[in-house]
């Protein structure tokens, strides 16, 4: 069945973790193999860097069932660029992975019930919600051309001796995600998406608060996901 405007609406709230705004649009969206078809992604009229597949059986009626949400630990297929500059360790990106699973089982815990382990049923009832990081890539800002006029180079000046004294370097945090939503034990996908955000970041200039720096989009992320899907709850959109 097709979706009507008010369930498709309903539907949205859903994946707001990963429609937020944090940056200018970039383009950047991976293909990293994760999801199962590239083909039927969409971009988002509404938000930037997003693409989108929503089945048309995942409609009101199966949003209505829903009671359990199982989260597996988001997965890491990230591709390790040969770079000196903030380079990401494999072994930190699966701590992160761990870091956000838990982030939205603790919070989404008291709302909905929410297991990290299999059912050992899986029915209408239960949405699976699968993830991975497809990029956390980080690089340095350089001085733009819009940065020369006189008050722009006295300021970069300014702030250029205070990351050398601080042992601070001014970074772009990039991160990818791609996620994939099941109904029960449904081979077929019911949601599939890619979304890419970058930050401006201050870090130690040996990389030591790269992982920090990921862990400040992730808990935009978290949080902005799970009042959504509280407020799905509560808005009588079923």
């Amino acid at each position: 069945m097709e979706l009507t405007m008010t369930s498709l609406r309903a539907l949205l709230i859903l994946f707001t973790l990963f429609l937020i705004t944090a940056c200018s649009s970039t383009g950047r969206n991976t293909q990293s193999g994760f999801l199962p078809d590239y083909t039927v992604l969409k971009p988002s009229d509404e938000y930037q860097d997003t693409q989108l597949y929503v089945s048309r059986e995942f409609g009101k009626d199966a949003l209505a069932k829903i009671k359990t949400l199982y989260l597996p630990r988001f997965e890491v297929w990230v591709n390790v660029k040969d770079t000196d500059f903030l380079n990401v360790n494999p072994q930190h990106i699966a701590k992160l992975s761990h870091y956000m699973q838990s982030e939205m089982v603790n919070k989404l815990n008291g709302h909905y019930t929410v297991v990290t382990e299999k059912p050992t049923q899986l029915d209408d009832t239960v949405l699976t919600i699968k993830g991975a990081f497809t990029d956390v890539e980080f690089e340095p800002i350089e001085l733009g051309v819009r940065d020369f006029v006189p008050i722009r180079l006295v300021y970069n000046a300014g702030k250029s001796a205070y990351l050398a004294a601080t042992e601070q370097t001014e970074a772009l945090t990039h991160v990818s995600l791609e996620s994939v939503f099941y109904v029960g034990s449904e081979k077929e996908p019911m949601v599939m998406m890619t979304a890419h955000k970058e930050l401006d970041t201050l870090v130690k200039a040996d990389g030591t608060e790269n992982v920090k720096a990921v862990k400040e989009i992730l808990d935009i992320w978290v949080n902005n996901f799970v009042t959504a899907m509280v407020k799905h709850r509560n808005s009588g959109h079923n």
